[in-house]
């Protein structure tokens, strides 16, 4: 069996010429495709079409995402390994000061951490950190979704362009952000979680039928810190199915029903209504979720969630 590794998003393949030439000379042979990142909807990206093409003896498709499915091609699914990974966090990490409300911790800058950062920064920049690593290097530039974020919200694209005069944002070394293992837990950015109240996360898979927690959203769960997500369709619904809660009793988590434009602006417009709430109304909000966030790090800890999940239609 040969073997090729996929570079894409959730619209776009990276490897293109790369991937069309490894399909032409393996025809009539067995291959395995390996998704990288981890669990992109396949069908959302057309990758069936473009293997339809072609005749194979068989072919694998290696991917994280549990929902994904074929009637033609083999799916092979791999775990999750940020779920396994167990944490040792200093309980000091466990507290807010309240010195802001709001965290952004990006890297790459797809649309929906350029729409989201911008806004805060330009709207909300008293109650937020923000750490933006990403460069505006000339190599760099192809990565920026800005006209993604057009189709998003047009309003949003003035406020994206105002950040990205300024990137990198860094309240640390981007270094460390970058390293594979347990890097969120030992490294000067964590120390901000003291600081902040809601992590504001934009997951990497955010469109088509998906599902796959990444460490952007297990780390304020670690750190026992309330958590919006900007992730797939119905992702809070999943992790709830896993046996981890969400915040539904303290804010409108209605966005979950939506993805890309719709969720975005959703989200948007509950990131408002939580800026206009007083540190101290934060503060008892905050005391009054502390067994939702002992919960899910009490899941983590032993590994008491459920894997088994049920695609919701």
């Amino acid at each position: 069996m040969v073997k090729f590794e996929l570079s894409c998003v959730s619209d776009k393949i990276w490897n293109m010429a790369e991937f069309v030439d490894f399909l032409t000379k393996n025809q009539n042979s067995e291959i395995e495709l390996m998704i990288f990142p981890e669990a992109v909807c396949l069908e959302t990206l057309g990758i069936y079409k473009i293997l339809d093409s072609f005749n194979f003896y068989k072919v694998t498709i290696s991917t994280h995402n549990p929902f994904e499915t074929h009637h033609k091609y083999h799916i092979k699914f791999l775990n999750n390994f940020w779920l396994t990974q167990k944490q040792n966090v200093d309980a000091s990490l466990h507290t807010w000061n309240k010195n802001k409300k709001f965290f952004c911790l990006y890297h790459r800058p797809t649309a929906g951490r350029l729409g989201i950062a911008s806004h805060l920064n330009h709207y909300h920049q008293q109650d937020s950190l923000i750490h933006f690593s990403a460069s505006t290097d000339e190599d760099n530039l192809i990565q920026f979704e800005l006209d993604k974020l057009l189709r998003f919200d047009i309003a949003s694209v003035k406020t994206a362009g105002d950040l990205v005069q300024s990137l990198p944002m860094l309240l640390s070394s981007p270094d460390r952000y970058t390293h594979w293992q347990g890097y969120f837990y030992n490294d000067p950015l964590t120390d901000l979680y003291k600081d902040i109240l809601i992590d504001v996360v934009v997951e990497s898979h955010v469109s088509g039928t998906t599902f796959f927690p990444t460490e952007k959203t297990l780390r304020p769960m670690w750190l026992k810190k309330p958590f919006i997500v900007f992730g797939s369709k119905d992702y809070l619904l999943y992790l709830r199915q896993m046996g981890f809660r969400t915040f539904a009793d303290f804010w409108d988590e209605e966005y979950d029903g939506y993805e890309t434009r719709e969720r975005y602006v959703r989200i948007l417009a509950l990131l408002d209504q939580l800026s206009k709430k007083s540190y101290s109304e934060l503060q008892s909000m905050y005391l009054d979720m502390q067994y939702t966030l002992q919960h899910n790090y009490d899941l983590l800890q032993k590994q008491t969630y459920t894997t088994n999940l049920t695609y919701i239609d």
